[in-house]
């Protein structure tokens, strides 16, 4: 009886070990973008955004400038559908691209603590053209990105094109105010109209 609850402290503090270096390793891990760590923090920042974006089971929504992914990844912790693809875009093959873009889904799988029930894909993006197909797409998003765009008014008639007809795109930008006038993250000037 002694021996076998000696194993059992064993495999449990063994799985203990496991787990911390786990979580670890999961910590770790390198992508480009925001790397939330706390779900509470997760659902004030975002909840709101969600029931505006009103995200459906079986859409496609394409991310334009996202980096990494790590907004849908944010996003995908605390939501409830299903069955969604994204479709990440960004010109930054430093930052999209497969090891990143796995670490980020695995850094958010495990905050959430369950696998996505979402898919992900990726296209790298050259400044001139979104490489996807003309009216192909019924939602495009694009995120904290058109600041860092030379030609703004391009960069939307390019997303249009791509759109189907009745399609939605959504762009949320930081406008610059008298005190914050560069960005934080980026240090490229915020929008302050069409610049």
């Amino acid at each position: 009886m002694k021996a076998f609850f000696l194993g059992i402290c064993i495999l449990v503090s063994g799985l203990d070990a496991f787990s911390q270096r786990n979580e670890e390793k999961v910590q770790r891990l390198r992508f480009c973008g925001y790397r939330y760590k706390d779900t509470a923090l997760l659902r004030r920042q975002f909840e709101q955004q969600l029931a505006f974006l009103q995200v459906r089971d079986g859409d496609t929504i394409v991310d334009v400038g996202t980096s990494s992914g790590a907004y849908i990844g944010a996003i995908n912790v605390i939501a409830g559908f299903k069955n969604v693809h994204f479709i990440l875009l960004d010109i930054d093959s430093g930052c999209l691209n497969r090891s990143k873009v796995n670490n980020m889904i695995a850094h958010y799988e495990a905050l959430r603590g369950s696998p996505f029930n979402n898919s992900i894909s990726f296209v790298v993006n050259r400044i001139d053209s979104l490489w996807l197909p003309l009216n192909s797409q019924k939602r495009m998003w694009m995120f904290n990105t058109l600041h860092e765009i030379p030609d703004k008014a391009g960069i939307i008639r390019q997303m249009a094109t791509v759109l189907q007809p009745g399609g939605e795109l959504i762009i949320a930008e930081l406008l610059a105010t008298e005190k914050r006038k560069i960005h934080g993250g980026c240090k490229k000037p915020l929008v302050t109209g069409w610049n």
